[in-house]
């Protein structure tokens, strides 16, 4: 179990070591393999997920089976946390993207160990403003064209998953045209076609499905 790792998420950063050995028990770890289902719906109620190794993706089904990306997930990151506070979910499935390894934290065992700690609690109030504020975010986009919709799609990939270097913002995720179509609500032919447009501009670059915005200014101006 990488420690080092779980000490960086929010809500145990500000954990003593004394603290953080006293609750390491806590922690469960699993492996899952490309494809398969980390849980479904109604599970996400009871536990906290930290994300050791791999990807997963956060995706509910629509009309006609049509699956919707909500969120997509690498080593370091975590999700579930406000499912710890109030024991309820949302219509949403987890699936491993690539093969990945996850530590979990059930709701009993935050309760019973972390609940009434104050430092923890007031990273958990950070956190949730940091995710309310990018669901502010999403829903403004939801009567936006296609083409802002791509276009915000990659400025966020760019924000959370982006490494600075001189020459522009490189997204640290590999994404196929698919996904992000899922994850904007539009075709992957249209991603093809915006992306190309993009490329023409100067504004991104793209190299083994690994993409570097380089013009961010010029990316939100015509979104």
């Amino acid at each position: 179990m990488k420690v080092d790792l779980i000490r960086k998420v929010p809500l145990f950063s500000t954990l003593t070591d004394e603290e953080f050995s006293q609750l390491a028990h806590i922690f469960v770890a699993r492996a899952y393999r490309k494809g398969q289902i980390i849980f479904l719906e109604e599970e996400t109620g009871n536990y906290m997920y930290l994300v050791l190794s791999g990807k997963v993706k956060v995706s509910k089904s629509g009309a006609g089976g049509k699956e919707t990306i909500l969120a997509i997930h690498r080593a370091g990151d975590f999700f579930g946390e406000m499912s710890l506070l109030d024991g309820k979910t949302a219509p949403a499935t987890v699936s491993a993207m690539e093969d990945s390894k996850i530590i979990s934290l059930s709701g009993a065992d935050f309760h019973k160990y972390l609940l009434h700690n104050e430092k923890v609690m007031l990273q958990i109030i950070h956190v949730l403003c940091a995710r309310l504020r990018q669901v502010w975010q999403t829903q403004s986009l939801s009567s936006s064209t296609a083409d802002a919709r791509i276009r915000m799609g990659i400025y966020q990939l760019a924000k959370r998953h982006g490494i600075r270097d001189a020459h522009g913002t490189i997204i640290d995720l590999k994404i196929t045209h698919q996904e992000l179509a899922e994850m904007v609500g539009t075709s992957r032919e249209t991603v093809t076609r915006v992306l190309a447009h993009l490329r023409e501009q100067g504004i991104i670059e793209i190299n083994q499905r690994r993409m570097t915005l380089i013009d961010s200014e010029a990316l939100l101006r015509e979104s």
